[in-house]
């Protein structure tokens, strides 16, 4: 594949996840980013084959309309692919989050003494730990002071970030579940390229509703995601999240922080604790059955 078409859109932040969703059935991937200094955020589709621009502009009409937000224009542009994870690979500089020291496949220097290093090469799926919300993740596992018992859930796992740096802390089964088939390779790649295949284990299902998941309950469940499918999900979380268990989301604008509280709350969740980083919040929740 030689090209590729961008598809991009500017859309006020608060309103990023629902525009995301509205993109997703005519492309193949989609992304977001804020924009320095600016108060929209801009969303961005890729796809190897032409757009239908004229369906495209329909469901992002309707969508505007729904959000009571201005309909966005949008740009699509037919560009010459370039080898983004290797441009990344480059650039990407060891992160510190508490006790976890990320660092990508060109890094040579020796782990701090008492730093977790999980190895994430950048670019090939989200979660290099890099963005606000994986780093406030992070942060969040690594506050996380009272023995971990069970097994743990990475929702929406990405690259297994989250999935490698809890199975390093605890030496726990870590199953890291995506809905996207490639993220999951990438995982599966990076959960061996870390030794850690007896710990952690990749799986590609839309959610919970798998088999492989069924009834089980984690003691720690970590959810990278957007808010609008973290509310709809609240109630499997819920169900799944073992009495005294900690749940950890995020892909959330401050200003969603609130109301995907409350969806969680619905179902007996407390808040334990919020981190905030460039705009996003990251939500510490207990299930205080325990």
């Amino acid at each position: 594949m030689d090209h590729i078409y961008r598809i991009a859109l500017a859309v006020p932040e608060a309103a990023v996840d629902i525009f995301a969703e509205a993109l997703e059935p005519f492309v193949a991937s989609v992304a977001w980013r804020a924009q320095e200094g600016k108060i929209k955020a801009e969303v961005l589709g890729f796809d190897e084959y032409p757009p239908d621009a004229i369906a495209i502009r329909a469901a992002l009409r309707r969508c505007a309309a729904a959000a009571g937000v201005a309909e966005p224009g949008i740009s699509i542009t037919r560009e010459a692919v370039r080898d983004w994870a290797a441009d990344n690979r480059k650039q990407f500089p060891p992160i510190t989050a508490g006790r976890f020291f990320v660092y990508g496949s060109e890094y040579s220097g020796a782990i701090p003494a008492g730093k977790i290093g999980p190895r994430i090469p950048a670019g090939a799926a989200f979660g290099s730990g890099d963005h606000g919300t994986t780093k406030g993740c992070l942060l969040a596992l690594d506050q996380i002071r009272q023995p971990v018992e069970g097994p743990v859930l990475d929702m929406g796992c990405g690259s297994a970030i989250l999935a490698l740096a809890a199975a390093r802390l605890w030496r726990r089964q870590v199953l890291a579940v995506d809905i996207d088939s490639v993220a999951v390779m990438v995982a599966q790649e990076n959960i061996q390229a870390n030794g850690a295949s007896h710990l952690v284990r990749g799986l590609c299902a839309p959610g919970y509703r798998r088999r492989d998941i069924g009834r089980r309950q984690f003691a720690v469940i970590t959810a990278n995601i957007l808010a609008r499918p973290l509310a709809r999900m609240a109630g499997d979380l819920a169900r799944h999240l073992a009495p005294g268990g900690t749940a950890i989301l995020s892909g959330l604008l401050i200003q969603d922080a609130s109301w995907v509280l409350g969806a969680h709350r619905c179902h007996g969740l407390v808040k334990a604790g919020v981190t905030e980083i460039n705009g996003w919040a990251t939500l510490v929740l207990r299930n205080k059955a325990g």
